[in-house]
């Protein structure tokens, strides 16, 4: 028996058919060998090593009366049946259809009887218009955000996943097979009544630590308060920040990691820094389009990881910051000045509290009263009346550095698919993988239906980005090395590039390198080239600037130290 942080049972408090809280990642895979069936051998290669992941042989059980969190008890068994499932794409099988299940199969909740998990493995995938050769799969998982963050997430693909073609055998089972648990209601009780007391003393043997951080704070504050009377302030109201549906659209898009690194470097910024400012500048076009662009600065949501390097714990460990994205301001470099200054000031406030802010909670009936406040929220319209503190979430989360393998497959793109909320109708996530950058974009389909629209406009950016940085020189990076990003490493060898698919609306990348082989290509394509729906490029010159970012698969509607939310 195990139980729930107040952190992870928030997930399932906030959890509601309008707002399912899984994080999802969609891996687009090579054809397997010949006589190899992809959905049996995944299957098989999973249920192999289930017993290495306790998230995935674990289950929920309320405590009585529901006077605290649940708790985790060793499931009885594993119906592999049900969290291993198949599908086929209809002829022809392209990335616009497996973006229509995607959006379908992430709008659905996870069944809490069982495990909080599934794969979805997605055959019949064929695209030579993003160079996806026959019998290409996809391969879509979903695991409960009460189990899992993002650093979690990435600890459970490296057990399922392989780092070379030939599957590695499976580490050896415990001989020893307990009994199932099944701990009484007295034993419940006493747990939780034993985490109320010890929690309170918890709080007094804090109260130091919480002085010396009010003080730091206070201290981060005067000397700058334009930056917290900018943090206090409301962000302005938005299509994003509605009570949202259930219906969900997706968007994906890739870019190089390399190139990203570099053009944060001779920017004198922080990969983050440039994350922001693309997206920043790619959400002003998108409401300056559909004429809605508000005159103050759009405020992102950062969430921080609190992981230490190395800790594969099947848990949250994540606070967040927020940012301003600079969507005021039209003149890419002087929006990455801004972006920076915002970052920077947000990251001296969270480092002033970072140590005590809790990551655990503890109060009578919290399962009853946190539930019901995320039920009204559902059934009525509070939302769009109330200020809103944050208009979007964007989230980086540190990928693999090396490619994986399923069933003997090369992974040649790995896509995160994360979660919409109330108030919060667009999340952006990104990821890396070995050299590329996937950014995933999950929506309510109500409030933004041309998600990809928006996935398309952050390549478009980075483009622009990399021309205003050339045309201004490199006046803040003479004489000295700056930092790229928290926890960022050397940029990996370059590999087969993959871009993404525009959902109908100009483009202005241009074409990726071709890869060596044809078995070893990803799914890349010009956007100089036609679009799913036969648009083409916006202009020469943005195709030309873009000419090295990468598109990945379509999907449509739906820094300190990152993570997924």
């Amino acid at each position: 028996m195990h139980k729930l942080t107040g952190l992870d049972a928030t997930f399932l408090y906030m959890e509601t058919d309008e707002t399912p809280m899984h994080v999802s990642a969609l891996l687009i895979c090579e054809p397997p060998e010949e006589g190899i069936n992809p959905y049996e051998a995944l299957k098989s290669q999973i249920a192999e090593r289930a017993h290495e992941i306790p998230s995935f042989h674990r289950k929920l059980m309320a405590t009585p009366f529901y006077v605290d969190h649940p708790v985790w008890v060793n499931a009885d068994t594993i119906d592999f049946d049900y969290h291993i499932k198949h599908s086929s794409l209809p002829a022809p099988g392209n990335v616009e259809q497996l973006r229509m299940i995607i959006q379908g199969l992430h709008s659905l909740t996870l069944d809490r009887d069982r495990p909080l998990w599934q794969f979805y493995v997605i055959e019949g995938l064929e695209d030579e218009e993003f160079g996806l050769p026959k019998g290409s799969f996809a391969l879509y998982t979903k695991s409960h955000h009460a189990s899992v963050d993002g650093g979690a997430g990435i600890a459970v693909m490296d057990i399922i996943s392989d780092r070379a073609p030939v599957p590695r055998p499976p580490l050896p089972k415990n001989k020893i097979r307990l009994q199932a648990e099944k701990p009484g209601m007295f034993e419940l009780l006493g747990s939780s009544y034993g985490r109320f007391l010890q929690q309170q003393v918890d709080v007094v043997k804090k109260v130091p630590d919480m002085v010396k951080a009010v003080g730091s704070l206070a201290k981060v504050a005067f000397e700058d308060r334009s930056a917290l009377a900018k943090n206090l302030k409301p962000a302005p109201k938005t299509r994003f920040n509605v009570r949202i549906q259930k219906q969900r659209a997706y968007g994906a898009q890739s870019l190089s990691l390399p190139e990203t690194i570099a053009l944060a470097k001779k920017t004198g910024s922080t990969l983050n820094d440039v994350v922001l400012t693309i997206c920043g500048g790619a959400l002003r076009r998108y409401l300056d389009g559909h004429k809605e662009l508000p005159e103050d600065s759009l405020v992102a949501a950062v969430p921080v990881s609190l992981r230490e390097f190395g800790d594969a714990a099947n848990t949250n460990q994540v606070t967040g910051m927020t940012c301003g994205l600079g969507t005021d301001i039209a003149d890419p470099m002087k929006r990455l000045r801004s972006v920076q200054e915002s970052t920077k000031a947000s990251k001296k406030q969270l480092g002033a509290v970072k140590d005590v802010i809790p990551q655990d909670y503890v109060f009578f009936g919290a399962p009853i009263i946190v539930s019901a406040m995320a039920q009204m929220q559902s059934r009525t319209d509070l939302v769009n009346m109330m200020p809103s503190p944050i208009n979007v979430t964007i989230s980086n989360v540190p990928g693999p550095r090396r490619y994986m393998y399923f069933a003997g497959s090369k992974v040649v793109a790995q896509f995160p698919v994360s979660i919409a909320t109330h108030g919060c109708a667009l999340n952006i996530t990104l990821q890396s993988y070995v050299d590329r950058l996937d950014f995933g974009l999950i929506a309510c389909k109500i409030a933004v239906p041309d998600v990809q629209d928006i996935a398309d406009l952050i390549v478009e950016e980075f483009a622009a980005l990399q021309a205003a940085a050339d045309k201004a020189g490199d006046p803040l990076t003479a004489g000295k090395e700056m930092p790229v990003s928290e926890g960022a490493t050397k940029a990996p060898p370059k590999t087969p590039k993959a871009p993404a698919k525009a959902n109908g609306a100009k483009s202005g990348t241009a074409k990726a390198a071709p890869a060596k082989a044809a078995s070893a290509r990803t799914p890349s394509k010009a956007a100089s080239a036609k679009s799913v729906n036969g648009k083409k490029a916006a202009t020469k010159a943005s195709a030309s600037t873009a000419a090295k970012a990468k598109r990945a698969p379509k999907a449509k509607p739906s820094a300190t130290k990152p993570t997924t939310h």
